[in-house]
């Protein structure tokens, strides 16, 4: 009986642990939320480079992402082989090439780019560009890019599974011939003993 009330009670205490565990875990992400970091003012640059349309209109940014989200690849590539060197081209090139669907040296060679320019964002800025699509973008390369090594990984383990399949029946083949062998010697040596 108090084996039975001893473990009520353990279930009740650690049910309030759980409770107030989460209430503790709620509130660092309140306090995150009670300030923007980003206002009216965010732009990519202090002074914009000659030719950098749009320094200080992030909607614009955010319309060209949602374009390039829903156009496919051929449409997008065409796009950014069209496109120049300067900054302005460099950072559309990105967006262009953040969809799920692009490949992923195309993505990569966007990003090797991006980074050549970054540096000379603001910091909001490269913290923005790095938090809302760098950090996602680098891990799909890096998946992609493991996905890739396994493959040939695996490509390489079935070649060898096959070298040692044809292995295992030539092996086979010689076992069944010198069996043959082996009976059709006892098979000679009962009629001479005969």
């Amino acid at each position: 009986m108090r084996t039975v009330g001893l473990v009520a009670a353990l279930m009740v205490l650690t049910g309030c642990q759980m409770l107030k565990g989460n209430k503790e875990d709620a509130a660092p992400l309140a306090s995150v939320n009670a300030k923007p970091k980003i206002t009216q003012d965010f732009c990519f640059y202090d002074q914009a480079p000659e030719l950098f349309e749009h320094n200080c209109d992030p909607s614009y940014w955010l319309n060209l992402w949602l374009e390039a989200g829903s156009t496919n690849w051929s449409e997008r590539k065409a796009a950014v082989k069209a496109l120049g060197t300067t900054e302005f081209d460099v950072l559309t090139a990105y967006i262009y090439t953040l969809p799920n669907d692009t490949p992923y040296q195309d993505r990569l060679r966007a990003q090797l780019a991006l980074n050549e320019v970054a540096g000379e964002f603001t910091p909001l800025a490269q913290q923005v560009v790095s938090t809302v699509a760098g950090a996602q973008n680098n891990q799909q390369m890096e998946l992609e890019s493991a996905l890739v090594v396994l493959e040939k990984e695996n490509t390489s383990r079935a070649q060898q599974l096959e070298a040692l399949k044809s292995e295992t029946d030539t092996l086979r083949k010689k076992l069944e011939e010198l069996l043959q062998i082996e009976a059709t010697l006892m098979d000679k040596n009962r009629s001479t003993q005969q």
